[in-house]
């Protein structure tokens, strides 16, 4: 018989838009996001002793255009590795804020079961490509290393966010062990 100690993994976001003046122009709120079978992956290699580093960046992307109307399909946790189209470059972990939590969500100096990674998306990004002023995010994932190798460990596909060259997207993660 096996005993389950605490809760099980879990992932949550944040979005939230400012204008250029740094107005807040949408908050939308606390949402669920998606922990992959690589986030799984990752720990049990850091068990193992085995070639492993943690989070090494943030991927965004544009998505699917067909999820406007068609809806937007949450992730499979078994299956996805990659974001359907991601812009480039990711934005590394040196770029990120990223703290330990206590169990009221608040900031702590040591380590704990709770990390908060947030990262700002300024008017450098995504890269300006002429004649676009809007970029649709309909995505995100976080990337960590493996054996060598960039892995996928936690994803959201959610409903379009236009982010005008002007204006700054927070994006709030957190994750729970």
């Amino acid at each position: 018989m096996s005993e389950k100690i605490g809760s099980t993994i879990k992932g949550t976001y944040r979005d939230i838009l400012r204008d250029a003046e740094g107005h807040t122009i949408e908050d939308r709120g606390w949402q669920n996001n998606t922990i992959l079978q690589g986030f799984r992956s990752l720990l049990a290699g850091f068990m193992m002793n085995e070639t492993a580093a943690g989070i090494t960046g943030l991927v965004v992307g544009q998505g699917d255009p067909a999820w406007d109307t068609d809806g937007t399909p949450a992730p499979n946790a078994a299956t996805t590795t990659a974001l359907i189209r991601r812009y480039n470059p990711i934005i590394p972990f040196s770029e990120l804020d990223v703290v330990f939590l206590n169990q009221n969500d608040q900031v702590i100096a040591g380590p704990s079961s709770r990390l908060q990674i947030t990262a700002t998306l300024n008017s450098t990004y995504p890269t300006a490509t002429a004649p676009a002023t809007s970029y649709p995010l309909r995505e995100f994932g976080l990337l960590a290393r493996f054996d060598g190798t960039e892995i996928l460990i936690n994803n959201i596909r959610h409903p379009v966010l236009h982010k005008e060259e002007t204006s700054t997207l927070i994006r709030i993660i957190r994750l729970y062990f």
